[in-house]
């Protein structure tokens, strides 16, 4: 079972546990995913590095997969509102972001949602749109379509939006490499190149170091392919994802 199906079924059963807790908390279900990874022997979904909060971050894997894949928010939505109001709020905003609407009306309806908004809860937002497509909900389009919405609403956190935008170009690199794609060096470029210039934000074009950390962490890829497709470089341990 490959890492992305070994985290999923992690997601599943931690959200199995909290829906038959008697008291389901927001905490409880932050034990219960790093708990089930652990058990899987597998990564949360990150990238290079491992911040203290990864575990509170993948709150939003286990919410995409209570609501778009198991479709428990109807049935449980006193537990959605208690345990997840963080993440009912992201999916609202990705929603406004994915509109057809002017940045300026988008940036005051996210506003009047979420009240003070800071360079956190945007990548907050963001994760949730990259979630949704490794996840495989939803295709790589509407990531892009988010960054470049909330690039322009947001112009005061560009510098953190850029940064998420590398971990992503990272994880489609990644997942790329993991399903046989990309096969060598001159292919795993013109890809990084494409996919920067298909989202359009300067500067967001992901080192190789990076690249191939995620790769190694979030796919598994073993260190034969990584090393046909990488030269190898000192890793690169920048925190880019929210």
């Amino acid at each position: 079972m490959n890492a992305k199906r070994r985290r999923v079924k992690a997601y599943v059963n931690a959200l199995s546990d909290l829906i038959s807790s008697d008291n389901p908390t927001r905490e409880l279900a932050i034990q219960l995913i790093k708990k089930y990874l652990e058990n899987a022997n597998v990564e949360p979904f990150r990238g290079a590095s491992k911040p203290e909060d990864i575990y509170e971050k993948e709150m939003i894997s286990l919410y995409v997969i209570a609501t778009r894949g198991l479709g428990v928010n109807s049935e449980f939505k006193e537990l959605m509102s208690k345990v997840f109001y963080k993440e009912l709020t992201y999916e609202d905003a990705y929603l406004l972001l994915t509109r057809d609407a002017p940045p300026e009306t988008v940036r005051e309806e996210i506003q009047s949602l979420a009240g003070n908004i800071d360079e956190s809860y945007i990548t907050r937002v963001l994760r949730y749109a990259l979630t949704l497509y490794h996840l495989d909900f939803e295709p790589f389009e509407s990531v892009v379509r988010v960054l470049k919405k909330a690039h322009q609403a947001f112009p005061e956190f560009s510098e953190a939006i850029k940064r998420f935008t590398k971990f992503v170009i990272s994880v489609k690199l990644a997942e790329e490499i993991s399903q046989g794609i990309i096969k060598n060096k001159i292919e795993k470029e013109i890809r990084k190149q494409l996919i920067s210039l298909e989202i359009g934000l300067p500067k967001t074009t992901p080192p190789d170091d990076y690249v191939m950390k995620v790769a190694k962490i979030t796919y598994e890829v073993n260190d034969s392919v990584l090393s046909r497709i990488f030269e190898q470089t000192k890793p690169q341990t920048d925190n880019a994802e929210g």
